[in-house]
C-alpha cells in the first residue's frame, strides 16, 4: 500500500477525533471563529494546511549533514531475537554489545523552523564523540487545543527524528506529559487551567485530559525506536517526580506513574523505560511494583540552579554518589538524566553561566561521576537555544543559551565543547569502562594501590572491570585551586609499580581532576599505565594513541608489545624499550611532542589545548563502538568522513565535510590504506605526506573585510502605527470576548469579581491581554482599586479612557501588583448617565510550572484578580463594570499553525498580522523608535523592511542589540518585543535585564537577498513616554560552513505570510 502523505494522515486523524471534541467536559464562551462541533464535519482554521515536502536525503548539495543514514544504525545480528535494548548493571547493550550512552540535552523547540539548522546542531553533538541525544516533548505545543493534534511547522517531530536518525544519534525520548524545562506551564496546555484535577496525578479527569497526548507521542517514539531500525534507545515517563507538597498526601502516586508506563507499553514502546528522580529519592524505582521503571536515574545539580553564583560552593562533589546507587537500584547501570542551571530575569546573563560552567568545571565535576560508574549521562543542556515566540516561564527571559558547550547561535568555541569532546572520545574507545564498577570505600581497600599526596589533599577512586582498570584521581576539597604533588603504587598485570620512575612527583594542578588507566588494551597492545590522560586511539591500518596533559606536568605510561628491541624515533620524549616493553618519559609542553616505536605504533603526547585540536570522525556505522575512523588533528569543526569507492570493492579516496573560521592547516591520521584522494567540503584539494604516513593539507579561509549590515537607526525607514487604539473613543470591541464565567478550575485563585477576568479561562494562554471595562458614573468621585497577575516580571497599564491612571512597570521578584488610586473627577448626568471605559493591560510572562505535585501551581491566574470602583472613602463599591477581554487572535484556533499557538500576545499589531512578513507598512515614517519613541504611556508599534546579502558560503551568526541607555529615564520602564519575519524573537526590558542582545538563527533571518520584515512594539507604562537608545545588528565571525545553507532545504512548511486577517479587531 502507497504511504499516505502526512498531511492526509493528518486530515483523517482530525476528522476521527472530530466527535470527542464535541463531548468535552469543560464550557467556554463561544467563539465566532470556533470549530463547528457537528458530527461528520471537519475542523477548518481559517488558513489551509501546509503542505510537507518530502525529507530530500540524497541532497546533490555539495553542503550537506546528510550524510548518515537508516543504514548506519546498528543492525541486529543474523538470527538475533528478542528486544534489541538491554540492559543489566553494568550498561545498555544493544543487540548485545555494550555501549556508553553519551548524550546531550537537545530542545528542537528552541530552534524553530529550520530543519537545516536542526541537522547543522546534531552533527555538532556529533562531532563531539556523544552517541545520544535526549530530547523534551512539548505537550503545549502538539495539543494546544484540547482533542487537536498539530504536529505543523517547526514543531514536527516526526522530521526531527528523522533527521537525528540520519545524524547517527540515539534518542532518549522525555515526552513528559510534565516536562518543566523552563517551559511555559512546564509543558503542560493552558487549557489544563479550565479542568479540576489534581494534576500530575491519577485523578481520572487528569489522565482523560492526558491521554490523548501520551498515546500519539508514545506512538510516535515506538514508530522510531531501536527495534524498528530508529533512534529511540530509551523512554522517560514523567519528569522530576519527586516533589510534593507538605498538604498532599498522595505522593507518590504510583498508579499515575504504573498509568504511564502501560500507555507507553500498549503503544508498542519496548525499549527500557526510564525516569529522572529529582535527586536520589528512589521514586519509581524497580523493584517497588506499582509505578516501576525498568532503569532508574536522577538528576545531579551541583551548583544548584542559580549562576550568580560567584564561585564553587562547598560540598558539591558528593562522594556517596554509588553507595546510593546500589542501595536504590544496584541491577541497572548508573544513570544521570541532567543537570546544570539556568538565569534568570534581573540577574547575570548567560556570560556568568559560561565562566561558572566551563571547561574547568566540565573535567571536575564530570569525572567525579565517572568515579561513581555512571553509564548514561545526559549533559543538560549541549545545546540551549531560544525561549522565542513566549516560550519560557516567567523565570526566564529570551535567551536559553544555558552557558552550554554549544552556544546559542550555533558556535562551538567555548572551551567547554573542546573538553567533553576529549572525555566523549575517551570512552568511545575505552569498552573496558562498561564493566568496571567503582570501589565503594573510596580511598580505601584498593588492593596494592597507594596515592600518597601533600598532606593527604588528593583522593582517588578504583573501577576496576574485565578490561582495565580506571582511577579517578582529584583534590579532596575540589574547589583547591594550588598543585598538588602526589606519587603511585600502581598494581598492574606485569606487576606493580611505584611511579613516577623517573622522577620525584607528579602533579594535579589546581581544580583538575584526572582520569587514568591500567591494563589498558587498544589495539593489539595493552598500555600497562599511563599517568597522562587518554584522548584516543585507533589502529585502523596502524596504531595511533593521543595522550595529553597541562603544560609543564611530568608524566610516564608503559606498554606491552611483542618486539624485544623495537626501533624508536622521538621529539621531545624519553623512550626505553626491551623485553617486550617500552616506557615513555617527558614533560608536557605547549610544543608538539611524538614517538614511533617500531614504525608500527605512534603516540601523540599532547598538551590540553592542543588535544582540544583533535576530532575522531567515524568512517563506517556510526553506532558502533568499534566503528572505523580517522583522526584529525585541527580545523574550527570536523563534521564527518566518508570513503570513495570504486565499483563498491577498493577504496579510492577520502571525502570529508568540516568548518573553518581561519586558514587551517589539517593533518589525517590512519588514513584509508588504498585512498588516493582527498575532497573537502565537495571540492578536491592537494594534499602532502609527513613522515608518519598521515595527510597535511592546508584549508584556505578568505572573507571579504567589510560585512554589508545596515545601520538600523540610520539607514532603514521605521513605519509607525499606534498599537493601542482602545483608548479612543471611537474604538469597537463589540468582536472581545465578553467575560461571562462566574466560576472557573482555577484552585490556586478562586474568582473574586462578579466574573472571572482570568486569561485561561477564556482560551488565552500567552502574551499580553487586554481588558476593557465599560462602567456608567453615578458619583462624581471615585476610587478604582485593581489587582493584577502576570508572572514575574510583568507589567500593567491602566487607562480610563484615554486618560492615564497607573502603571506597575514589573520587578524581577513580583508576579502581582494591587493599587488603589482616585478616578478623575467624573462626569454625572442623572437623566443620561455617562459612558466610561477602563482599559488594562496585563503582560502574561508565561504560565508557572508545576514541579510540585499537589499545589496546581501551573493553574495560576494571569489577569486581572480583583477590582472595585470604591467611594472616595474606599468603604464600599458604587459602581459595576462589565468587562470584555482579548489575547492573541483566536486564542486556542489561533491563525498562525507555521510558529505555532504561544508567538502571537493580544497586542493590537499581533492580532493585526502586522508582525508577519507582507504585512503591508503604515507609511508613516514621522515617528522613529530611536529619536522619537512615545511621549506619553502606550503601545507604539514599528516595522521596516530590511534585505541582506551574505555569502551563503559562511555561517554567519546574526544578533540585534539594543544599546544600554546611558540614562534609565530614556527608557523609563518600557518593554519592547522584537520580531523577525513573523517570529518573536525578542524580549527586552531594560530595567529588568540583564538581556540586551538577542540572536536570530539564519533561515529565521534571510540574509540571501530575500526581504526580511522586521518589527518592533515598545510598551511606554510611565509618563513621559519612552524611547529606544539604539538598535544595532551585529555579527559574528563568519565560519566557511558545510552545513546546508539558506535556501536549499529552507523549510519543510509554506511560509505563513500576512492574509488580511479578517475579522480581526
Amino acid at each position: 500500500m502507497a504511504k499516505l502523505p502526512s498531511i492526509i494522515v493528518m486530515l483523517l486523524a482530525l476528522s476521527l477525533i472530530a466527535p470527542a471534541l464535541a463531548s468535552m467536559q469543560y464550557v467556554m464562551p463561544n467563539y465566532t471563529w470556533q470549530i463547528n462541533h457537528t458530527h461528520g464535519s471537519g475542523p477548518s482554521w481559517g488558513l489551509p494546511l501546509p503542505k510537507l515536502p518530502a525529507l530530500n536525503t540524497t541532497s546533490s548539495s555539495p553542503f550537506s549533514y546528510w550524510s548518515y543514514d537508516k543504514d548506519r544504525l546498528k543492525s541486529p545480528p543474523e538470527g538475533w531475537e528478542g528486544p534489541a535494548v538491554t540492559y543489566d548493571s553494568y550498561s545498555l547493550s544493544i543487540y548485545g554489545e555494550r555501549i556508553m550512552l553519551y548524550s546531550g540535552e537537545f530542545h528542537y523547540f528552541r530552534l524553530p523552523r529550520s530543519t537545516e539548522l536542526w541537522g547543522d546542531v546534531l552533527t555538532k553533538i556529533r562531532a563531539l564523540g556523544f552517541n545520544a541525544i535526549s530530547i523534551y516533548v512539548p505537550w503545549m505545543m502538539l495539543e494546544p487545543r484540547r482533542g487537536v493534534w498539530d504536529e505543523v511547522g517547526w514543531y514536527d517531530l516526526d522530521t526531527f527524528l528523522g533527521i537525528a536518525q540520519m545524524n547517527g544519534l540515539y534518542v532518549i525520548a522525555r515526552p513528559g506529559p510534565y516536562i518543566n524545562a523552563e517551559v511555559s506551564g512546564g509543558g503542560l496546555p493552558g487549557w489544563l487551567q479550565r479542568t479540576t484535577p489534581v494534576l500530575r496525578t491519577a485523578d481520572l479527569e487528569f489522565l482523560q485530559a492526558a491521554e490523548n497526548y501520551i498515546v500519539r507521542v508514545a506512538e510516535l517514539m515506538a514508530k522510531w525506536q531501536v527495534d524498528n531500525g530508529g533512534p529511540v534507545i530509551l523512554y522517560q515517563v514523567e519528569n522530576e517526580y519527586s516533589i510534593p507538597t507538605e498538604s498532599y498526601q498522595g505522593f507518590p502516586d504510583n498508579g499515575y506513574m504504573q498509568w504511564l508506563v502501560e500507555k507507553a507499553e500498549n503503544a508498542s514502546v519496548t525499549v527500557p523505560i526510564i525516569n529522572n528522580d529529582a535527586w536520589p529519592a528512589g521514586n519509581s524505582r524497580p523493584g517497588i511494583g506499582v509505578g516501576e521503571v525498568d532503569i532508574y536515574g536522577h538528576d545531579l545539580y551541583p551548583f544548584g540552579l542559580d549562576c550568580s553564583v560567584k564561585d564553587w560552593p562547598a560540598n558539591a562533589t558528593y562522594t556517596d554518589l554509588w553507595t546510593k546507587h546500589l542501595n536504590i537500584s544496584a541491577g541497572t547501570p548508573y544513570t544521570i538524566p541532567e543537570g546544570g542551571a539556568y538565569d534568570s530575569w534581573g540577574s547575570v546573563g548567560y556570560d556568568q553561566c559560561v565562566k561558572l560552567f566551563d571547561d574547568v568545571q566540565a573535567r571536575v565535576l564530570l569525572k567525579n561521576n565517572y568515579a561513581a560508574g555512571v553509564k548514561i549521562l545526559n549533559i543538560y543542556m549541549i545545546f540551549g537555544g531560544t525561549n522565542w515566540g513566549n516560550l519560557g516561564h516567567p523565570y526566564v527571559y529570551t535567551s536559553y543559551d544555558y552557558g552550554a558547550a554549544i552556544a546559542e547561535d550555533r558556535t562551538v568555541g567555548r572551551p567547554k565543547y573542546s573538553e567533553l569532546k576529549l572525555q566523549a572520545n575517551f570512552f568511545k574507545v575505552s569498552p573496558g569502562y562498561l564493566t568496571a564498577m567503582p570501589n565503594a570505600n573510596f580511598t580505601d581497600g584498593i588492593v596494592g594501590f597507594e596515592l600518597n599526596s601533600t598532606d593527604n589533599q588528593l583522593v582517588v577512586t578504583q573501577m576496576t572491570g574485565n578490561s582495565g582498570t580506571f582511577y579517578v584521581i582529584r583534590h579532596r576539597d575540589y574547589r583547591q585551586t594550588d598543585d598538588v604533588a602526589f606519587t603511585l603504587k600502581l598494581p598492574t598485570a606485569p606487576g606493580t609499580f611505584s611511579l613516577p620512575a623517573l622522577s620525584t612527583n607528579f602533579v594535579l594542578s589546581g581544580r583538575d581532576s584526572k582520569l587514568l588507566v591500567t591494563d589498558y588494551p587498544f589495539g593489539p597492545y595493552v598500555l600497562t599505565y599511563s599517568s597522562a590522560e587518554i584522548l584516543t586511539w585507533n589502529s585502523y591500518n596502524k596504531t595511533t594513541l593521543v595522550v595529553y596533559g597541562n603544560v609543564g606536568e611530568y608524566h610516564e605510561l608503559r606498554f606491552t608489545h611483542n618486539w624485544d628491541n623495537p626501533s624508536l624515533e622521538s621529539s621531545g620524549v624519553n623512550l626505553f624499550a626491551g623485553n617486550g616493553t617500552t616506557v615513555a618519559q617527558w614533560t608536557t609542553t605547549s610544543d608538539r611532542q611524538w614517538a614511533v616505536i617500531n614504525d608500527e605504533v605512534y603516540i601523540y603526547f599532547e598538551d590540553r589545548v592542543s588535544a582540544y585540536q583533535y576530532w575522531t570522525v567515524d568512517l563506517t556505522p556510526a553506532f558502533s563502538e568499534r566503528a572505523s575512523s580517522i583522526i584529525v588533528y585541527g580545523g574550527y569543526l570536523i563534521r564527518t568522513a566518508s570513503e570513495t569507492w570504486l565499483e563498491g570493492l577498493i577504496t579510492t579516496g577520502l571525502l570529508i565535510t568540516g568548518d573553518f573560521n581561519q586558514t587551517t592547516t589539517l593533518e589525517i591520521m590512519n588514513v584509508p590504506l588504498l585512498a588516493r584522494t582527498l575532497t573537502v567540503n565537495n571540492k578536491p584539494v592537494n594534499f602532502t605526506v609527513n613522515n608518519h604516513g598521515n595527510w597535511v593539507v592546508t584549508i584556505d579561509y578568505e572573507y571579504a573585510n567589510s560585512i554589508p549590515i545596515p545601520d538600523l537607526v540610520t539607514e532603514v525607514e521605521w513605519n509607525y502605527r499606534d498599537s493601542l487604539p482602545e483608548l479612543q473613543s471611537n474604538y469597537d470591541d463589540s468582536g472581545w470576548l465578553s467575560a461571562v464565567l462566574t466560576t472557573n478550575n482555577t484552585d490556586t485563585a478562586f474568582v473574586l469579581t462578579p466574573t472571572s477576568l482570568y486569561g485561561s479561562d477564556y482560551g488565552f494562554h500567552t502574551g499580553v491581554l487586554v481588558f476593557r471595562g465599560h462602567f456608567r458614573a453615578t458619583r462624581h468621585k471615585a476610587l478604582l482599586n485593581m489587582y493584577t497577575q502576570g508572572g514575574v516580571g510583568y507589567a500593567s497599564s491602566i487607562w480610563l479612557n484615554d486618560t492615564f491612571l497607573y502603571s506597575w512597570a514589573g520587578r524581577a521578584g513580583d508576579n502581582a501588583n494591587q493599587s488603589l488610586y482616585f478616578l478623575p473627577n467624573l462626569e454625572v448626568k442623572y437623566d443620561n448617565l455617562v459612558n466610561y471605559t477602563i482599559t488594562v493591560l496585563v503582560d502574561n510572562m508565561g504560565l508557572e510550572e508545576n514541579l510540585q505535585v499537589g499545589r496546581n501551581l501551573m493553574k495560576s491566574p494571569r489577569g486581572i484578580m480583583n477590582y472595585g470602583i470604591y467611594d472616595d472613602e474606599a468603604k464600599a463599591i458604587v459602581m459595576d463594570v462589565d468587562w470584555k477581554l482579548t489575547g492573541n487572535w483566536k486564542g486556542e484556533y489561533y491563525a498562525d499553525r507555521v510558529r505555532g499557538p504561544l508567538n502571537e500576545g493580544g497586542l493590537f499589531a499581533e492580532r493585526k498580522g502586522y508582525h508577519l512578513p507582507g504585512a503591508p507598512l503604515s507609511g508613516d515614517t514621522s515617528r522613529s523608535p530611536f529619536k522619537d519613541g512615545l511621549d506619553k504611556p502606550g503601545v507604539g508599534f514599528w516595522s521596516a523592511k530590511l534585505t541582506l546579502n551574505l555569502d551563503g558560503l559562511y555561517d554567519m551568526p546574526l544578533s540585534f542589540e539594543f544599546q544600554e541607555p546611558e540614562d534609565a529615564s530614556v527608557t523609563n520602564g518600557c518593554r519592547v518585543w522584537l520580531w523577525v519575519n513573523g517570529y518573536q524573537f525578542g524580549r527586552y526590558i531594560p530595567h529588568l535585564g540583564p538581556q540586551r542582545e538577542f540572536h536570530v538563527p539564519d533561515g529565521i533571518i534571510y540574509t540571501n537577498g530575500t526581504e526580511n520584515h522586521i518589527a518592533l512594539a515598545m510598551w511606554a507604562p510611565n509618563e513621559g513616554g519612552a524611547k529606544i537608545p539604539w538598535l544595532s545588528l551585529k555579527t559574528g565571525h563568519p565560519v566557511r560552513s558545510s552545513r546546508l545553507p539558506p535556501g536549499i532545504v529552507r523549510s519543510y512548511v509554506a511560509e505563513s505570510y500576512y492574509d488580511g486577517r479578517e475579522g480581526a479587531y
